[in-house]
Formats: structure tokens, C-alpha cells, sequence
């Protein structure tokens, strides 16, 4: 259940008062749907709270390691907080600082990101809000350094809004970069979908297209979206 200073999840809790982007289904769809297959070191670009790396340590074997990059500084310091509270945190690690000026030197076989994306969106009063919500750096940006830490067979995933994941199909070409899956998240049956779950590979391979609906017409969650997420919500 959410609660004003966080969000209890089954096996851990994210606090988010320090936090201008609180927990939200974007971070939770993303942590839940990428392909953890094959992944022994993962990169969490923008983690915010630090959900999405703690969703991925609850998923994956005791020997992944997780590393885990927000730029605000407060954020930082709740999203450490956060995985040292978890029962994964020998296995997460939270860097503070700038994901366009840092450097890894071993490679990730899965990198994820729900990075910034009001692109054109005016600044409010809340600047630590202003920086989780608007994209200063492009998506292309994001994912031409991402492509630099990845692995031979590794996977890029972000979570965007559709029209965002879109634009980054093409350009992603000239970095070598296929799109080799593609989520469109419909936030309810007949509504059109707002987010999209794009990754991205080196490989070249057919690209799989699937939906994940959310809720149903009468504003219940579908059996699809609680299969995804039964490991994490209380109530499924």
C-alpha cells in the first residue's frame, strides 16, 4: 500500500519524501517486465528511489550485481538508504553523480533506465521535480552512452512515452543498436497505450511487439498486469 512517506512493497519498502518522482507504475512495469536473462551485472541509469534496481535484485540470483546512478543529490542518499534496508543490499550499489560524465570500465549485460522525458515541459517551483521530470539530455543522448557500458549480447531497456520510444528506434541504427522488443503499456482496454518499454541489443533479431494492459473497464487490474507484478504488490 502507498503511504505519504512511501510505498510498502511484499518483500520491501521504498521511501520517497526525499524524492521528487515517487514510486509510480512506469518504475514498477519496468522492473518487472525486463529480461533478466543471461544478466550477471546490471546498470540502473536515473534510479530515483531505487526501486527499479531493488525489483531487479528481488529477481535475480544472489550473484548479480546491481549498480545504480541517480544525479540529485538528496535522491541518492534515499535511494542508498533504500537498498540498504532491502534484503539485497551486499548486491546493489549507489553511485551518485552524472550519468554523462561517469565512466564504467566493465560492461553490463543489462543496462535500464525511466529516465527524464517532459521534454518541452516549463519548470515549476520544485527544481528537484524539474530535473527528474525534464529530459536536458535526449533520449538518444541516454542511449548512446548506455551503448558504451553494454555487453556483446547484453540489452538496453528504457521505459518512454510511446511517441519518444518511437523517434528512438531509427536513430538507434546508426549506433549499431536494434530494437529487439517492444512493450506498449495501455493504461486501460480500448484506451490508446502512453508508454512504451523499448530495448535495444546489438544483435540483430526479430523484433517482438507485445501489450501489457493494466486495468480493466471497470478500473480493476487485469490478470495480466497482477501475473507481472504478483511478486511485489501486497493485494496480488
Amino acid at each position: 500500500m502507498s503511504g505519504a512517506q512511501g510505498f510498502q512493497f511484499k518483500r520491501f519498502f521504498i521511501a520517497h519524501d526525499r524524492c521528487a518522482m515517487k514510486v509510480n507504475t512506469d518504475g514498477i512495469v519496468l522492473g518487472a517486465l525486463a529480461d533478466i536473462d543471461k544478466a550477471q551485472r546490471i546498470l540502473d541509469l536515473g534510479t530515483g528511489t531505487g526501486l527499479i534496481a531493488i525489483m531487479l535484485a528481488q529477481r535475480t540470483a544472489c550473484t548479480v550485481q546491481i549498480t545504480a546512478v541517480e544525479l540529485e543529490t538528496a535522491a541518492a542518499a534515499q535511494a542508498y538508504a533504500n537498498a540498504q534496508n532491502s534484503p539485497w543490499c551486499e548486491r546493489l550499489h549507489i553511485i551518485q553523480g552524472d550519468v554523462m560524465t561517469l565512466d564504467f570500465a566493465p560492461y553490463f549485460d543489462l543496462i535500464v533506465s525511466n529516465p527524464p522525458y517532459f521534454e518541452h515541459s516549463p519548470a515549476s517551483r520544485d527544481h528537484q521535480r524539474d530535473l527528474a521530470r525534464l529530459a536536458i539530455t535526449s533520449h538518444f543522448d541516454w542511449l548512446k552512452k548506455a551503448k558504451n557500458w553494454l555487453a556483446p549480447a547484453g540489452k538496453i531497456s528504457l521505459i518512454l512515452p510511446v511517441d519518444a520510444a518511437e523517434k528512438l528506434i531509427e536513430p538507434a541504427q546508426t549506433l549499431g543498436l536494434h530494437c529487439v522488443e517492444y512493450w506498449q503499456i495501455q493504461t486501460k482496454i480500448n484506451k490508446p497505450p502512453k508508454r512504451a518499454v523499448v530495448s535495444f541489443s546489438f544483435i540483430a533479431q526479430r523484433l517482438s511487439r507485445q501489450t501489457l494492459v493494466i486495468y480493466r473497464q471497470d478500473n480493476q487490474y487485469t490478470d495480466q498486469f497482477k501475473r507481472l507484478t504478483q511478486d511485489f504488490y501486497l493485494n496480488f
